[in-house]
């Protein structure tokens, strides 16, 4: 069978059974999958905090917290994580019981890798499908209201009247340099529009100050990723541009929120909004601050490169403003 359509795609595995642990990680990783595998759920946790993952398989008898509870837990963090939980011997029960916990698919624990290969295809493509369902029947109506959510947003803080829009178009600068797919720029352009949706939630009080927040105040600032990626979770088609805007404030050393996430582990498109974010921010003039230049924020950009950011982002934001001798996007 040809690997080609797996390269790339990184599976983990999750089971108490060592022997079942090793027979579909050597299988997985001969068919062309990248795998790493866990014993329990709170190892899978730990790990989906350090690596990307584009699907987890996880036993449904775990020692600890069972399948169905990691699954509850993946979602929570990834919501656009397909996660197909097995079973020595599925029913009906178990099934309704997977599918209500969030789990995309249930299988026997006797699946064979080649087996398995059609299952993780299809889950990893229905997660994909409804973006495209949008872009290819909805687009207008989604983005007018979009644009007016977005309008909602920024009107909530005069300091940051169209914050969206502007970073937005770094983001899509990023994204074209890195030749990102139709389906990718489509799910950037949702995300980054809605990157702040969450703060619809934040005291108008802390939005609107003219000062420097508070250590109390900026706690309610810091809900806005989770607060915002839990509003778009309920609507399908927006599943993974709920996951991207749940985490366009993750360090990429670690250090970030709402989860800790590290390196690739951020999905790629949040690692872009952040840094079109923070250039914008930056170079925005504040109440309680002035505007950086281009410089400065560039400067700034380069020294958190590998720690707060992706360098890989960083290098394309500032090599279109050399190319294009330009200081901000329009």
């Amino acid at each position: 069978m040809s690997n080609t359509t797996n390269n790339n795609k990184n599976i983990l595995i999750v089971s108490s059974s060592g022997t079942l642990r090793k027979r579909l990680d050597e299988g997985l990783k001969a068919i062309g999958y990248n795998t790493a595998s866990a014993p329990d759920g709170e190892t899978a946790l730990i790990m989906l905090k350090r690596q990307k993952v584009d699907l987890s398989i996880t036993s449904l008898d775990l020692m600890g917290m069972n399948g169905i509870q990691l699954c509850r837990a993946i979602i929570r963090v990834h919501p656009n994580l397909p996660v197909v939980v097995m079973s020595q011997s599925p029913d009906a029960q178990q099934v309704a019981l997977a599918l209500s916990g969030g789990a995309a698919d249930l299988v026997s624990e006797s699946t064979t890798p080649e087996e398995m290969v059609s299952v993780i295809e299809h889950n990893i493509e229905r997660r994909v499908a409804p973006t495209r369902r949008i872009v290819s029947d909805r687009a207008e109506t989604l983005f007018k209201t979009i644009r007016i959510l977005t309008a909602a947003i920024d009107a909530k803080s005069h300091f940051a009247a169209r914050h969206s829009s502007r970073v937005t178009q770094l983001s899509m600068v990023i994204a074209k340099r890195l030749g990102l797919s139709e389906d990718q720029m489509a799910t950037l352009e949702l995300a980054a529009q809605l990157h702040d949706i969450g703060k619809i939630g934040t005291p108008d009080n802390v939005l609107t100050k003219p000062d420097v927040l508070t250590d109390d105040e900026w706690v309610d600032v810091l809900k806005h990723p989770a607060m915002g990626s839990t509003f778009l979770a309920g609507i399908p088609e927006l599943m993974e541009v709920s996951s991207v805007v749940r985490h366009h404030h993750e360090n990429f050393d670690g250090t970030g929120y709402p989860d800790g996430l590290q390196g690739e582990a951020i999905p790629l498109l949040s690692r872009i909004i952040s840094v079109a974010d923070a250039y914008e921010a930056m170079t925005s003039e504040r109440p309680y601050r002035q505007a950086k230049t281009h410089e400065q924020a560039a400067e700034e950009l380069r020294r958190n490169s590998g720690k707060q950011f992706d360098a890989v982002m960083v290098e394309h934001l500032l090599s279109y403003f050399s190319d294009n001798n330009e200081r901000k996007a329009a």
